[in-house]
């Protein structure tokens, strides 16, 4: 396994963190593949290999706030006649106008962008929502790359030291620790959709 992951180059790692990253929000993958794991998972993997984390962790924020821009730009050009023409958008379609009202009127709608981008449903949706809105582009642009920094940042650096943990532990501790670390992403997610629910 360690001559594998020596043999990557760190270009592929910083390719598939970016478009996933991006992908998130401009694309709705978030809905499919939850980010922190792979964020988690590449920072691991990075610090096996002698990546930079700072360059990984900014990377990720770029691609995941120019995701977000895109995504606003979707959904600012093309949600409402979307819900208006798809079947399925359009049993939906109450609903996502009403977030995306309730994003319009909401005085602290730049915090809910930036608080969006750490739970898996709300990162790949808000964006589209905000467009919707709409949302002055301006203040979604400055909430949507504060909320993708503080991101990167955070699961970046988990991911960092877990694979710092891993390597100085032993055997059983190895056990234990990628239970946990697996155990914890796995309630991140699972929180994060149940939360998302809950607010529909």
């Amino acid at each position: 396994m360690e001559g594998f992951l020596s043999s990557l180059d760190p270009w592929v790692v910083y390719l598939v963190v970016g478009t996933l990253a991006f992908g998130e929000s401009a694309a709705f993958l978030g809905l499919i593949l939850p980010g922190e794991v792979a964020l988690v998972g590449a920072a691991a993997i990075a610090s096996a290999i002698g990546v930079d984390p700072f360059i990984l962790a900014v990377v990720a924020a770029a691609a995941a706030s120019v995701g977000g821009l895109v995504g606003y730009e979707v959904g600012r050009r093309y949600g409402r006649r979307l819900v208006a023409w798809d079947p399925i958008a359009r049993r939906l379609g109450g609903a996502l106008g009403r977030l995306a009202d309730r994003i319009a009127a909401a005085r602290s709608a730049m915090a809910l962008v930036v608080a969006g981008r750490f739970n898996q449903v709300t990162r790949a949706a808000v964006p589209a929502l905000a467009g919707m809105a709409p949302m002055p582009w301006y203040r979604f642009a400055a909430a949507n790359a504060i909320g993708a920094v503080l991101w990167s940042t955070a699961f970046t650096t988990i991911g960092f030291l877990a694979a710092e943990w891993w390597r100085e532990s032993s055997g059983p501790f190895q056990a234990v620790l990628a239970a946990g670390v697996a155990a914890a992403i796995g309630g991140w997610v699972a929180l994060s959709r149940q939360r998302a629910g809950g607010s529909s």
